[in-house]
């Protein structure tokens, strides 16, 4: 039977001649053959869009990824379709939107997901014979539905996908949230245009189907991310070049940015090093600050987090040094400062906010001061206790050796 629809929506990008100079080498296992560079024990297996091993950029992608750190595998699976493009997938001049129906019976055919995983676990064992001890996955269009299959079968730590196409288990008769399901490993999606106006189906957002099923198998471990303003196949075919189709500032940042994308996610699961893949340093996670109470106070203190509200503040030395008394519902504390903005925020009755204090021992007895290192500031909300002033830690004399 004859379907319809085509994997690529009817903005799709066409096909786009690989303009690189490879800097791998071509292969073959079991008679499958397939483009390989890079080393080492983390690899990257591709799996391409229709127009396959060599269309548009997708080696030069590859020989990208191979200088960030991985051992990369470009498999040739589609059996020539009208000579296809360097023997795999269309040919060149193959359009989905004028001709995307006559896909339909070579995805039941020779193009099944089936069929195609069977030669991608060929290519994963040479890459296991290679010496690649972990992998990932990386599938455009076509790509995630032959890739999605083969994670049902293969342990990859994480994959991902750009402008994925899925769907086309939906157009065989199958279920893509099952396949999705299925998989032993979290993805990262990447859909492009407005699923509304006729872009990736909305399948692929965070509340599809697909997704929502990535999400049950791992929760939080997964992404998604819409690329509106681009088309369907703009990371290997949208053309960068001047006064081509689908060219321009807007397809070469968004090529940029969904391939930086996918290195994050790939950093996060181990499988690059972040300098090596460019990336910038991961954000610092600041830790919420855990605070304490007074009457937990010694000589030795620092590092002291309090919430306090003021009792007290008197000038000891004009225009130079303060005494403050502050406290919460376990005691109070002196406090002894230097600075009149300091001073000024511990009115009686106000309620401050102290990190990263120490206590200086003056003449054996306790005080709290405010160096470089420390905080005090407003609290962002009143301390509503009343200081136990009858506990004062600033009123015990200490021997100190």
């Amino acid at each position: 039977a004859n379907v319809a629809m085509t994997c690529c929506p009817p903005d799709a990008v066409g096909y786009l001649a690989a303009d690189h100079d490879d800097e791998g080498t071509v292969r073959s296992i079991d008679g499958i053959a397939y483009y390989q560079v890079g080393s080492g024990t983390n690899g990257l297996l591709i799996c391409p869009d229709i127009w396959g091993w060599n269309g548009g950029r997708t080696r030069a992608i590859a020989d990208d990824f191979a200088k960030k750190g991985l051992s990369v595998w470009v498999p040739k699976i589609l059996p020539a379709f009208e000579g296809g493009t360097d023997g795999d997938g269309v040919s060149p001049s193959f359009s989905p939107k004028d001709r995307g129906s006559e896909l339909g019976p070579l995805f039941q055919g020779d193009w099944a997901a089936a069929k195609a995983v069977g030669k991608l676990e060929a290519v994963v064992k040479a890459m296991k014979t290679a010496g690649v001890k972990k992998m990932c996955l990386l599938g455009f269009c076509y790509g995630c539905w032959s890739g999605m299959h083969l994670a049902n079968t293969v342990d990859f730590v994480c994959c991902a996908s750009c402008h994925p196409s899925l769907h086309i288990e939906g157009m065989v008769g199958g279920d893509p949230a099952a396949v999705a399901k299925g998989s032993k490993a979290p993805w990262a999606l990447f859909p492009a245009g407005k699923a509304e106006a006729g872009g990736d189906p909305a399948m692929y957002d965070a509340e599809g189907e697909v997704m929502k099923a990535l999400e049950e198998k791992f929760p939080g471990k997964n992404v998604t991310k819409r690329f509106e303003a681009v088309p369907h196949g703009f990371v290997t075919r949208g053309s960068i070049k001047e006064n081509a189709i689908t060219s321009g500032d807007e397809v070469t940042k968004a090529v940029q940015e969904c391939l930086t994308d996918v290195c994050e996610f790939f950093a996060k699961r181990g499988m690059l090093r972040r300098n090596k893949a460019g990336l910038p340093p991961p954000p610092i996670k600041l830790r919420k600050a855990r605070f304490g109470k007074v009457e937990k106070v010694e000589p030795d203190g620092r590092g002291l987090n309090l919430m306090l509200k003021a009792v007290k503040c008197e000038e000891t030395e004009p225009g130079k040094t303060w005494e403050a008394v502050l406290g919460d519902d376990t005691g109070v504390v002196t406090f002894s400062l230097k600075s009149k903005e300091h001073a000024d925020l511990c009115k009686a009755g106000s309620s401050v906010r102290v990190q990263n204090a120490r206590v200086l021992m003056m003449k054996g007895f306790i005080r709290i001061i405010i160096d470089k290192w420390a905080v005090l500031k407003a609290a962002d909300e009143p301390v509503d206790v009343d200081p136990k002033t009858d506990k004062d830690m600033s009123a015990v004399e200490y021997e100190l050796a």
